[in-house]
């Protein structure tokens, strides 16, 4: 399976490497680590290197926090986008151990179903 997602998770982290902002670096950490099941603040420090207080002293000034959620989201509506993955899939790739908990957080970031979103975006 890993091999299926490997090129787009390159892909993406290549995209975010641009920006050499540790909210940038956060978010390109968690592209790495939500396969994983790795995406608590603990998990990103560790693997930038810092303690959980330095990670959240850089962010807070870049005037941001750490964003899992809003994470999920951009990385869900690329893979929805430019992939033809499926809704299980995508949900594992974010880190969810429950498929209704991403179909859940889906609804709430867009207002709509996936299916309602796909077909939106279909058109």
């Amino acid at each position: 399976m890993w091999d299926y997602f490997k090129p787009e998770l390159t892909k993406r982290l290549s995209e975010l490497s641009v920006d050499d902002s540790t909210s940038a670096r956060v978010r390109s950490i968690l592209t790495e680590l939500l396969p994983n099941g790795e995406f608590t603040i603990d998990d990103v420090a560790k693997k930038l290197g810092y303690s959980k207080q330095t990670l959240q002293r850089k962010l807070s000034s870049e005037n941001t926090t750490f964003q899992l959620n809003s994470t999920r989201e951009v990385l869900a509506l690329n893979y929805l986008q430019n992939t033809d993955m499926t809704t299980s899939d995508i949900a594992y790739l974010l880190g969810y151990q429950e498929f209704n908990s991403f179909l859940r957080a889906f609804s709430i970031w867009k207002g709509m179903s996936i299916s309602e979103y796909r077909e939106k975006m279909n058109k």
